[in-house]
């Protein structure tokens, strides 16, 4: 019986069956490798972090056009994105972010020259009703030092807001509602919650968690990850309020003192 893989595969998802026949350097096959694995992970990462050869981390321009061996790809996605990059949003940027591999749902809206990284095809998602400003970029893979590099998805969740000439790294993961302002940067690996806000001009470094509706005031350098329902400020970001998710008080704790002493006195007249 012959099989049909091969077929399926290029009907479900063309363009990785076509970058199959292209050369495929070591490290775009061992990026590949974990992709593939951790979307079977019942929790998969957000990102994976991975050392270079020295030869290879001497020569980092070198190993990001030829030895991922996507080359040709690569720069025909970035073409696709810088002209989707200088139109309003339209129905023929969605289709021609679509084609440079990005994920987007419906109701979303980018202003021009938001910058997607076109190096890794579907690793930037865009939830319904997700929004991002002017100048803003996605990253999906950053060099670090000691030839280290992280390589992650970003992911967008639903109704977020982010604000113009935002820099987000891989690995990062914005959840529904969630609201960043402007010229904020967001380190790699970092997981914001949902209905956080990030003031504007304000750094998150890598690898933290801003809790679900936490609050980091404008400018603040944030290093350490940050609990649910709490607001900071600072340089480096230190804990100002701890807010609580339900501020209605419990209407069995309200208790009336003169209620006893006024039935007190009718009933002895």
């Amino acid at each position: 019986m012959t099989s049909n893989y091969w077929l399926e595969e290029l009907l479900s998802n063309p363009r990785d069956f076509i970058d199959q026949f292209y050369k495929q350097g070591k490290y775009y096959q061992k990026i590949r490798a974990w992709d593939k694995n951790n979307k079977k992970r019942k929790n998969p990462r957000a990102y994976y972090v991975f050392t270079l050869d020295k030869n290879d981390a001497q020569r980092n321009a070198t190993f990001s056009t030829y030895e991922f061996g996507i080359k040709e790809h690569m720069i025909g996605r970035g073409y696709v994105t810088k002209i989707a990059s200088l139109l309003p949003m339209s129905n023929i940027k969605e289709i021609l972010l679509k084609i440079a591999g990005v994920q987007i749902e419906e109701n979303v809206f980018l202003a021009p020259e938001v910058t997607i990284d076109p190096v890794f095809r579907g690793w930037t998602r865009l939830r319904r009703g997700a929004s991002i400003g002017w100048g803003s970029r996605c990253f999906n893979h950053l060099f670090e030092e000691n030839g280290k590099i992280v390589v992650g998805y970003v992911d967008i969740g639903e109704d977020a807001s982010i604000g113009g000439f935002v820099t987000i790294c891989p690995g990062v993961i914005v959840n529904k509602k969630a609201n960043i302002g402007a010229t904020v940067t967001i380190g790699p690996g970092v997981t914001i919650g949902e209905r956080a806000k990030i003031g504007a001009g304000s750094f998150i470094a890598p690898f933290i968690t801003i809790g679900e509706g936490a609050e980091v005031a404008m400018g603040s350098v944030v290093v350490e990850s940050i609990p649910a329902y709490t607001k900071v400020a600072g340089n480096p970001a230190q804990i100002v309020i701890n807010k609580t998710k339900d501020k209605k008080p419990k209407l069995d704790l309200i208790v009336n003192p003169n209620s006893n002493l006024e039935k007190t006195d009718q009933v002895e007249m």
